[in-house]
């Protein structure tokens, strides 16, 4: 039997989940970032300014999706911090656009990382958990917080600016829990220098439309990347196989051991892994010659 994340039938559309924009601390409008974002190539965007909630609806076009969203923050003890980047559609998002939290504030409402993941989803939002490595938290510290969507793997902005923005261990350690969740790879562009196009998701779907875009992620058919392509991955008959764009380093990672295909030039296009049977999940990761990064969702093999 086959099991995939990736939809078999449809197409690739690349997007960004996490940006800011002069509605916080970032330096540009959001018709400026659209605009940048579009001439890039993208097909979908969120901005998802700091305690502001922005739905930018009027920034949609036929070739271009701007979905719902904010991200709220809390304060541990050892100068640690929960980010949370919360996503909606603009059919059943129930947040206005502009809203600014403040009463939630100034209770226990958004206290927790838990409080945060059930007041989004009782407002038509699911909850990313931002870069776990810029934020100095434990795994002890997340690893458990479930109702995820998923969490940022890689983050453009934070690897860009202080060379931490790479939580795939993070990643793991919600894994090795069977926590079940998906891995994002965001800019978090504050437009300051060279901090935008450089993490994004790669979403298929034969749907392009909000509602489309944002079932595939519920169902986890994207993967995420710094640069390289990823074009199907999938178990069949005990063997994990990917196909990917030519690259130096595959990788087959689960719980337990894992494979390793290695060509200098760069010229490596696909892979297979034999499992063992008793493996929970497989994912995949693919280095270019670049050192850059692409990262299939895991395909959970116990369910």
């Amino acid at each position: 039997m086959e099991k995939r994340t990736l939809y078999k039938n449809g197409k690739f559309y690349k997007g960004n989940l996490h940006t800011h924009s002069t509605r916080s601390d970032g330096k540009n409008t959001p018709e400026e970032i659209a605009r940048r974002y579009r001439e890039k190539g993208y097909s979908f965007l969120a901005i998802t300014d700091h305690w502001v909630y922005g739905t930018h609806q009027n920034l949609n076009r036929e070739d271009f999706l701007v979905f719902p969203g904010t991200e709220l923050d809390i304060e541990l003890p050892g100068r640690k911090d929960h980010h949370l980047v919360g996503l909606g559609l603009p059919d059943t998002n129930r947040i206005p656009d502009g809203y600014t939290f403040a009463r939630e504030r100034q209770d226990i409402t958004l206290s927790t990382a838990e409080r945060i993941i059930e007041y989004f989803g009782q407002r038509g939002n699911v909850t990313l958990y931002a870069h776990p490595y810029w934020s100095k938290v434990d795994s002890t510290d997340i690893k458990n917080i479930h109702g995820l969507i998923g969490m940022e793997i890689y983050n453009h902005g934070s690897e860009f600016h202080g060379n931490n923005g790479n939580s795939e261990t993070y990643f793991d350690h919600f894994l090795f829990v069977r926590n079940r969740l998906f891995c994002f790879a965001t800019d978090d562009a504050h437009d300051v220098e060279d901090d935008s196009i450089g993490g994004f998701i790669m979403v298929k779907t034969g749907n392009f439309s909000h509602q489309g875009i944002f079932r595939a992620i519920r169902e986890g058919s994207f993967y995420a990347s710094a640069g390289p392509e990823i074009l199907d991955f999938y178990v069949e008959d005990g063997v994990a196989r990917v196909f990917c764009g030519p690259c130096r380093d595959i990788y087959f990672q689960t719980p337990h051991r894992g494979g390793h295909f290695h060509k200098k030039d760069g010229s490596l296009t696909e892979g297979s892994f034999d499992l063992e049977g008793d493996e929970e999940y497989v994912r995949v990761t693919v280095r270019d010659t670049e050192g850059n990064k692409a990262w299939t969702q895991p395909i959970w093999l116990w369910i």
